[in-house]
């Protein structure tokens, strides 16, 4: 059986299907406002390998890699609302919705020509915003999250474990790690947001129970892997870039 390093656990484990002959595996894919570097595509490659030494055992996988076509933002300009497709849409003088999908077509051109297996679905975050508040109301109704002046954020303290992924568990490692600028709506400056409310004219934004916003990165994956391969599935693949805080914060 394949073995692969596991964030996790920080070993070797031994890729073994939840369930049998089937592997769910999800990866996270690009921010669609430039191309792919060489460094992201290192983790795609890496995907693909892993996926072809699977299938190889006979194994079926079922493999998602989503496209952020919004959101996506460091959490300290996050309150900013500062969002990369717009910035890079505003740059370029296309829409959003233009700058989207002009770096999906290329990013797909650029695996095709690595010969990366496509993936089975190429969920966009856009088409998957009722996915994100159904999660975003459950944490509220649980009070894992918390809303002030239109804002939904994920309150840490509620969840013990945060941190095993990445190793920050402590209070300074978090606020050192997330690069946290003060921001007066939240409870603990190491939360991070689920949901924005919109500012003044932004253009892309959608209806929620606490007003017109967006949604925050993290809750995109969350949502869309979910939804493709269930609550629980075998593999989540993404840069070590991401590990703090966008996979922490998608567990």
């Amino acid at each position: 059986m394949l073995s692969v390093y596991n964030t996790l656990t920080k070993n070797l484990d031994e890729v073994a299907p939840i369930e049998p002959d089937v592997i769910k595996m999800y990866s996270c894919g690009p921010t669609v406002y430039r191309d792919a570097h060489i460094g992201n595509l290192r983790s795609y490659l890496m995907a693909d390998w892993i996926r072809r030494a699977l299938e190889f055992q006979g194994l079926e996988v079922r493999h998602i890699k989503n496209i952020t076509d919004v959101g996506h933002m460091r959490q300290e300009v996050l309150e900013q609302g500062e969002d990369k497709v717009i910035a890079a849409a505003l740059a370029e003088g296309k829409t959003p919705a233009e700058i989207a999908q002009f770096y999906t077509d290329r990013f797909l051109a650029d695996e095709a020509s690595l010969n990366i297996i496509r993936a089975m679905e190429f969920p966009k975050a856009t088409d998957h915003v009722a996915e994100m508040l159904e999660i975003v109301e459950d944490l509220v109704a649980k009070g894992t999250a918390y809303v002030v002046e239109g804002n939904v954020y994920f309150a840490v303290s509620e969840f013990p474990e945060y941190g095993k992924l990445s190793g920050n568990i402590h209070e300074a490692e978090l606020l050192e790690a997330v690069r946290v600028d003060a921001d007066p709506n939240k409870r603990d400056p190491r939360d991070f947001t689920l949901w924005k409310s919109a500012e003044e004219g932004r253009e892309i934004k959608w209806p929620s129970p606490w007003g017109e916003g967006f949604p925050g990165w993290h809750i995109e994956c969350s949502a869309m892997a979910a939804k493709y391969l269930g609550e629980t599935f075998d593999i989540h693949t993404g840069g070590v870039d991401n590990i703090f805080p966008h996979h922490e914060d998608e567990i």
